[in-house]
């Protein structure tokens, strides 16, 4: 019988790093749920591996995203903590997607590349996080529109046509994942391509799930209902298609959601008489 390792065996390797409740709650859901509670010599170097990049992007978005604050008030970097969370209650998680969930706003909103984050945490993480991250909006810039607040928008517009369009069903996502893998001189095989595409998925259906959680705004209905039409849109089909419990999860948030919009309109509308 193999000898078997503790949680603590392995942190006593990380003394010198500051050591939080919330990330040895979370190893010990990563040991149990994506080693099976059981860290033996077979695994022991592959979850050791997994704790030192875990450490080190967690500490870096978490000085990153130090003084950033979402819409209801709440850090930003609890966010990326809470889609952490959501990842592994989804079924199948493993560690690449804990760390395609710390790192999902790396580079969409910080300064890190995809170079950055292929050097230091593996391609199969930088492809991914690239994957579900929108690209810079200038890059769409109709420079014909004088006005610049109306370029700035209509860029975005465009840039999210074409982001959402990868979200239409699982094929047009991996070919994404494959479109990106030859841009960055990768040659991936049909299995790592669909590995991948599941990994980053199951991340972005993961934000989105927190997203939903927290949309509600009883003084700006309209951006609620823009998010969940927008959810239902892109998010719902492909969803069913890899994933049915992150679909049952976006149903139910969504369906909350439309409650309280029916409500809330309900209460204006009374008021207004």
């Amino acid at each position: 019988m193999s000898e078997l390792f503790s949680l603590g065996q392995v942190l006593s390797a990380f003394e010198n790093i500051k050591q939080e409740k919330w990330i040895e709650k979370l190893l010990n859901n990563v040991k149990e749920k994506c080693f099976w509670d059981r860290l033996d010599k077979n695994n022991i170097e592959e979850f050791k591996d997994f704790v030192r990049d875990f450490y080190s992007m967690y500490y870096l978005m978490k000085k990153k995203f130090k003084d950033e604050y979402r819409d209801d008030w709440v850090r930003y970097f609890e966010h990326l903590r809470e889609v952490v969370n959501n990842v592994l209650d989804l079924p199948n998680p493993n560690t690449q997607k804990v760390l395609i969930a710390i790192a999902h706003d790396s580079i969409e909103d910080t300064n890190k590349t995809f170079e950055w984050l292929e050097e230091d945490y593996w391609y199969e993480v930088a492809l991914a996080v690239q994957a579900i991250s929108k690209e810079p909006w200038e890059e769409y810039e109709d420079f014909d529109i004088k006005d610049e607040n109306e370029r700035k928008d209509q860029a975005k517009k465009e840039r999210n046509k074409v982001y959402f369009w990868h979200l239409k069903n699982f094929e047009t996502f991996k070919n994404h994942i494959k479109n990106l893998a030859l841009v960055k001189w990768f040659e991936l095989d049909e299995e790592k391509i669909e590995e991948i595409a599941k990994n980053a998925l199951d991340v972005k259906f993961a934000d989105r799930i927190h997203n939903l959680s927290t949309q509600w705004d009883p003084n700006d209905l309209e951006q609620v209902r823009k998010k969940v039409d927008e959810t239902k849109q892109y998010f719902l089909d492909i969803a069913k298609e890899t994933n049915i419990d992150a679909y049952n999860k976006m149903q139910s948030l969504i369906l909350t959601l439309e409650i309280r919009l029916i409500n809330a309109n309900s209460n204006i509308k009374k008021v207004l008489q």
